[in-house]
């Protein structure tokens, strides 16, 4: 037999302390239910007997709930519940990735790093642009400062170049074949 203990009975055995726990508090709590609800004077009237009762009953709830969700018992329960419901998750995901990819099939794991992919090269576009537009920007500072060393000393403004449209390229008769390279004359 090996020296390490069965994980069933140590996980039955925690299951068994947390129930005691739960059960001990609900004793407690309806015996001070029954201490609250007798400490009412013989003369109050029934609606504020029962308010009472209420405030007490909701009062000594909480207490108890507080109480065991802040144990360490319950805490390292939690804890290893959460633990197990992500290894779970892994596992599930990392199974239909699997599965997905022996039907010749695209995974969301293959999705999601192809958009990490597609964001990482946004983010560089962006700044090659970014950084040529301040280039740009310099440039024309330089440009400016020259033109108005050169000229009457004043800057001059350039009028902002004008757009030329582009003609759409033609379609050779023959497709598929290369043109002649052109002669030098």
């Amino acid at each position: 037999m090996s020296d390490e203990s069965d994980p069933f009975e140590d996980m039955s055995r925690r299951m068994s302390d947390a129930q005691n726990l739960f059960t001990k508090m609900w004793t407690d709590m309806g015996s001070k239910l029954m201490d609250a609800g007798m400490a009412s004077p013989p003369g109050m009237p029934t609606p504020d007997g029962a308010r009472q009762m209420r405030t007490a009953f909701f009062r000594a709830w909480a207490d108890y709930c507080d109480e065991l969700m802040r144990s360490p018992e319950f805490l390292e329960t939690m804890k290893q519940s959460m633990a197990g419901a992500v290894e779970f998750r892994r596992q599930l995901n990392e199974s239909l990735g699997k599965m997905h990819h022996e039907f010749q099939g695209t995974s969301r794991q293959d999705v999601d790093h192809l958009m990490q992919s597609m964001a990482h090269v946004e983010r560089r576009v962006l700044n090659a642009v970014e950084g040529l537009s301040d280039q740009l920007e310099e440039v024309n500072a330089r440009l400016d400062a020259l033109e108005g060393a050169a000229g009457t000393g004043a800057a001059r403004k350039r009028p902002a170049p004008k757009k030329k449209a582009v003609a759409p390229k033609k379609r050779s008769a023959s497709r598929g074949k290369k043109a002649a390279p052109k002669k030098k004359k």
